[in-house]
This record gives C-alpha cells, sequence and structure tokens, in this order.
C-alpha cells in the first residue's frame, strides 16, 4: 500500500458534484482538429460542464491555452497510444500506458494525469502502481486511475491513485459487454463502499437518468463523451431506430 500523504488536490475538488465532458476524436473522424476539439471543450464548458478529459497533447495545449477556457475548470489529460491496434485494446493498456506520455500531457497543461490501471501487463514492462508513484514524484500532478474491475481498482487506491474510475469496465478481455448495455453500476457503487478517494462513472453513459442514478449511488462525479460529442455516433443511434418496415403513406385517390 502507498504511505503517501493524501493531498487534497484542488483540481479534484473543482469536479465534485459535477458533470465532466470527455471531448475525443479518432484520427480520421472529421472533427479529429485540436481546433474542433476546442469548441467541443467550450459548449461543454458553456452547458455547464465542470471538467474537460481530453486525449493528445495539441488538443490539450491549444484548450489550456485558449483566452476563452473559464478558470477552474480542469483538465483530465490522456494520451491514447498509436501503437497499440484498436483490435488489440482489450488485451494491452493504451491509455497513458508509459511515463513519457504521462509528462507530456503534464507539460502540456494537464491538471490530472489518467492511466490505465488493469492489471494487464503494460509495454515497457512497468506496473500501474510505479506509474502513480512516478507522477507524483516527478510531475507533482495528481493521478486518474482507469480500471475494469473491483480489484484493480482497490489496487490502484492502494498504489495512491488521488480518483478511481469504472472507465474501462466492459472494454478489457475479463469484463467485455455490448456497448449497448449501459455503465458499470455494480462496480460503480462496489468501488464507492470501498474507496477512500472519489469514485467517478465513466463509459457509456448515454441518458440524463443514467447520470442521476451515478450520483445516488455515490459517485463523486460523472463522464459523458459519446453522446455529447461524438455526431457520428449520435447520428447512428437515431439511425438505428428507424423501423425496418414502415407504414406506407396513404395515397389520395
Amino acid at each position: 500500500m502507498s504511505t503517501r500523504k493524501h493531498i487534497v488536490w484542488q483540481s479534484i475538488k473543482d469536479l465534485e458534484g459535477g458533470l465532466i465532458v470527455s471531448c475525443q476524436a479518432s484520427a480520421g473522424e472529421p472533427l479529429a482538429a485540436p481546433t474542433h476539439i476546442l469548441a467541443l471543450a467550450l459548449s461543454a464548458i458553456a452547458g455547464g460542464a465542470k471538467g474537460l478529459r481530453l486525449e493528445g497533447v495539441e488538443n490539450i495545449q491549444v484548450v489550456k491555452r485558449s483566452s476563452r477556457l473559464r478558470i477552474g475548470v480542469p483538465i483530465c489529460g490522456l494520451v491514447k497510444s498509436a501503437k497499440v491496434a484498436h483490435e488489440d485494446r482489450t488485451k494491452v493498456p493504451y491509455i497513458t500506458n508509459c511515463y513519457s506520455d504521462a509528462a507530456a500531457i503534464a507539460n502540456a497543461g494537464a491538471d490530472i494525469i489518467a492511466l490505465d490501471a488493469t492489471a494487464r501487463p503494460r509495454p515497457d514492462g512497468s506496473t500501474a502502481a510505479e506509474m502513480i508513484d512516478k507522477i507524483h514524484k516527478e510531475l507533482d500532478k495528481p493521478v486518474w486511475a482507469d480500471v475494469a474491475t473491483f480489484a484493480e481498482g482497490i489496487a490502484a487506491l492502494e498504489a495512491g491513485a488521488d480518483i478511481v474510475s469504472t472507465t474501462l469496465f466492459g472494454y478489457t478481455e475479463e469484463t467485455m459487454i455490448p456497448r449497448e448495455q449501459g455503465p458499470g453500476f455494480e462496480l460503480l457503487k462496489e468501488l464507492v463502499n470501498h474507496s477512500s478517494v472519489p469514485v467517478i462513472l465513466e463509459g457509456r453513459v448515454w441518458l440524463p437518468e443514467e447520470v442521476k442514478q451515478a450520483f445516488e449511488l455515490g459517485a463523486y462525479a460523472v463522464v459523458v463523451g459519446s453522446a455529447i460529442t461524438r455526431p457520428h455516433l449520435i447520428t447512428e443511434r437515431f439511425v438505428k431506430s428507424i423501423p425496418a418496415r414502415r407504414p406506407k403513406k396513404s395515397t389520395v385517390s
């Protein structure tokens, strides 16, 4: 267990009881440009978001340096490794999976560093606990631990993580479930009941009712991403709702 004295970070305090919006776009998507990410981020803040979750050094830099970014809106930064193929992401950590990525996003202006804290072996051989300790000591930043299971959440807590999140529930080989199945409420409840640090619900949150339920279960904050900032996925959900057989329009004789 970490012997580090617990620090109350202002950036984490600013997130309490709020909505965090994940503004991300994958390579090749129309919104995959820093100026578009900035527009999404500012729109989210205008709607009441208390924090942002951003991927990539350039995106973080552009948002952080914007004169329009409201003071007191923390940025949780991460890097998704391009070296890990999409089809391998259930097997290998790909969210800030090495210290150099953590250092890069810290230098770009991230207030909180998010990383994969699952039990899966990291590409560089390091452990999540080692990463958490190094980020604290060398970058002086709080760590947001993305986990998929209760055991991983407790391990991250014992390693000194400042936030534990359900982000990767449903996205690892051990926990894989269909995207349509909804958020990991049971995992959230377990973590809330055993954690001494803030627990955040993230992953497959599409409905306001799910946000409400998360807070009723004790979530410190809730992250919503695709349901707000991924237009192609939002459109796809509506398109899929179109029935295969539709009543024919009546004709006037």
